[in-house]
């Protein structure tokens, strides 16, 4: 919806109505006539204009997400200098014993968890 450049402005525009709703609620209160309750009534629609810019019109838009970064889990051996990189599943922590060695039969471990950030394009 708005980019994250554009919420600045949003929340300007917010708080500059909140303005005028307090310039409303002052001058209701200084004049003694029917438009009292006007201005009271002008000051709630302002407040009301300020919290629906705020949170309608300010919040990003969730169909334009970042993408999610792929885990990978690193596996070696404690026997050998075998490596084997594979995707993260759940359950996976580091020195976490997964298993015989697919080269000399040694006990594998979980050496390393990191992510690759997809390139934007």
């Amino acid at each position: 919806m708005f980019s994250k450049s554009r919420q600045p402005k949003i929340a300007i525009i917010s708080i500059i109505l909140i303005a005028g709703a307090f310039v409303f609620f002052v001058a209701s209160y200084l004049v003694d006539s029917a438009y009292s309750t006007y201005l009271m009534v002008g000051g709630l629609a302002l407040l009301i204009a300020s919290w629906a810019v705020y949170f309608f019109m300010g919040k990003p838009d969730k169909s334009k997400q970042e993408t999610p970064e792929n885990v990978i889990t690193v596996i070696g051996c404690k026997g050998c200098d075998f490596r084997e990189e594979r995707a993260f599943a759940t359950g996976d922590y580091i020195f976490k014993e997964v298993g015989p060695c697919k080269k000399c039969q040694g006990v594998s471990y979980i050496r390393a968890i990191y992510s690759v950030t997809p390139k934007k394009e």
